[in-house]
């Protein structure tokens, strides 16, 4: 939402286009910027650094013993809000982006694959394969489905907002992910939208920087639509 507690704080957001709910503001949408679970101020306190001070884990094992998963939790949210947005005589229901960064993007990834309503996606730093060739796992604990693997992977999962849109952004210097495994999911996902006849739906585009979000990325994918909801 651009609030800055400190000069340092404003000095990222501005170099990292972190505001991106005032940026959807200025292009004639209704704006809603939730606090993601797991991370302030909705935490779920690791009060006796049993999980090294990762209040994200800390809710992940809550929701486990729940009987649900950390991304189910937040996609939940997500859906909540945009059945809220839908009580609002104002906001047009016809266009419904949600974008998000890093954990952020995962969560956006799920809930537009599980909500139809969701015409408009953006995942910036969070798209990968989830295990890559050496077995590596390139996601955190809180991003992960029980059982995933056995039904297909990340891109996959992806493939189902077709034939709505996607666009997922990645920085060319983020340390997060490795090049050749993002390849390998983009081009997973392109083919499925190929295969869908919506080619043009799907789309991926770098940033030249680091973990962060890239709105001359961005908006010219999501387009100049007005009097939208968006997450």
């Amino acid at each position: 939402m651009g609030i800055a507690h400190s000069l340092e704080m404003r000095e990222r957001i501005a170099a990292e286009d972190r505001d991106v709910a005032v940026q959807a503001v200025r292009r004639g949408f209704v704006a809603l910027a939730p606090a993601c679970r797991g991370f302030a101020p909705v935490a779920v306190p690791d009060l006796t650094n049993r999980h090294d001070r990762r209040d994200c884990r800390s809710q992940m094992i809550h929701a486990v013993l729940a009987g649900r998963t950390a991304i189910g939790e937040r996609v939940w949210d997500v859906m909540r809000l945009i059945d809220w947005a839908g009580t609002q005589a104002h906001i047009d229901r016809s266009t419904v982006l949600v974008m998000g960064n890093s954990g952020g993007g995962m969560t956006t990834l799920y809930a537009a694959a599980c909500d139809p309503r969701i015409t408009v996606a953006v995942a910036s730093c969070s798209f990968c394969t989830i295990a890559g060739r050496n077995g590596a796992i390139h996601h955190c604990d809180c991003n992960l489905v029980p059982g995933l693997l056995r039904f297909g992977e990340l891109a996959d999962v992806a493939g189902l907002i077709a034939p709505r849109r996607l666009l997922v952004v990645h920085g060319r210097t983020d340390p997060l992910f490795p090049l050749d495994e993002i390849a390998r999911a983009v081009n997973a996902t392109r083919l499925i939208f190929r295969a869908a006849g919506t080619d043009g739906a799907f789309a991926h585009a770098w940033g030249e920087a680091g973990h962060r979000f890239y709105s001359d990325r961005m908006w010219p994918f999501v387009g100049t639509s007005t009097g939208a909801a968006s997450c």
